[in-house]
């Protein structure tokens, strides 16, 4: 029997073709993986955040009763700073 150059392109392209699907599949494997990981970690730092959020404004809620927290949120930027005083022009 002859030897037929085209069957041995084709499964050669075949050989590759099998190739390429296992290694794109393995990394599908493991990229979808990270990304449930880190939709996962996404999710748990938005709810990190909303619970600082709310204590924020329970924080700002409670410093209209007792402002002896200002300091604090102040030094937080959680609440401006009063306006001082203007500065006085000297007098003439």
């Amino acid at each position: 029997m002859k030897s037929n150059g085209t069957t041995t392109i084709l499964n050669w392209a075949l050989a590759v073709a099998v190739a390429a699907t296992a290694i794109f599949g393995v990394q599908y494997f493991f990229k979808t993986r990270e990304v449930r990981n880190l939709q996962t970690q996404s999710v748990a730092y938005q709810n990190k955040q909303v619970i600082l959020n709310n204590l924020a404004l329970e924080c700002v809620e409670y410093s209209k009763r007792n402002p002896a927290i200002d300091p604090i949120l102040e030094a937080n930027n959680l609440k401006a700073k009063p306006a001082s005083a203007a500065p006085k022009s000297p007098a003439k």
